[in-house]
């Protein structure tokens, strides 16, 4: 079987890194070969760097910042292992940033326009300014996938993962789920998944309007330095 290279990009505080990390885990527990690689050149102050000790404990190859250049908007650099990340075996999970870049921070890693099963996602958490309503999401897909247009620099899915938190609620997760599913049937996008918290994992079924949840272990408050 080919291997499965998956991108989670979506706003500040949309939940994509925890996204990308709970995705990995369900690789991890399939004994897949995954390695999730962290490509937040944005936020260096907010990456995986500080879990991933954590992470590959579990069964996680982790590519990240080594150390903590940058700062907020000033940005950071990226690594010869960053960009030559596809050169792993086994399948790839790609934390982005967000920002004006959009994908285009994609360009830099090699190889990437060969890769047949390639799967670009948008996390949208309704909670948040930049996607709080229907016109706010499709906006947002467009503002999200770059400048430099390319035919596969594109989203094929979006995650709903609405939360506010601590403080979410399962109406929190249905009312968001509910607003995005307008919003992706005007652009034609599936919603590919639904993010749950843990603690909450236990309102739902393994599906909810024939969306598969994921169950979600928060460990990105522990990645902040």
């Amino acid at each position: 079987m080919k291997r499965v290279v998956e991108v989670y990009a979506g706003a500040y505080a949309s939940g994509k890194s925890e996204t990308a990390l709970n995705r990995a885990r369900q690789y991890a527990v399939l004994n897949k070969r995954i390695t999730l690689v962290d490509l937040d050149t944005v936020e260096p102050a907010y990456t995986l760097r500080p879990i991933a000790h954590e992470l590959e404990d579990m069964g996680i190859n982790v590519i990240t910042q080594p150390d903590n250049f940058g700062l907020g908007e000033a940005a950071s650099y990226v690594t010869p292992a960053q960009t030559n990340c596809l050169a792993k075996e086994g399948d790839i999970i790609i934390d982005v940033g967000y920002g004006a870049g959009g994908l285009d921070i994609l360009d830099i890693l090699n190889n990437i326009d060969k890769e047949e099963n390639l799967e670009i996602y948008l996390v949208v958490n309704t909670a948040k300014f930049e996607t709080s309503t229907v016109d706010n999401i499709i906006e947002y897909v467009t503002f999200s996938e770059g400048i430099e247009k390319r035919p596969w620099k594109k989203f094929t899915g979006v995650i709903s993962n609405t939360h506010f938190g601590d403080e979410t609620t399962k109406d929190d997760i249905i009312n968001g789920y509910n607003k995005l599913k307008e919003a992706c049937e005007k652009i034609n996008l599936p919603i590919r998944a639904i993010g749950v918290d843990e603690k909450l994992a236990s309102n739902f079924n393994l599906t909810y309007d024939g969306v598969e949840i994921w169950t979600y272990k928060r460990m990105m408050p522990k990645a902040f330095w």
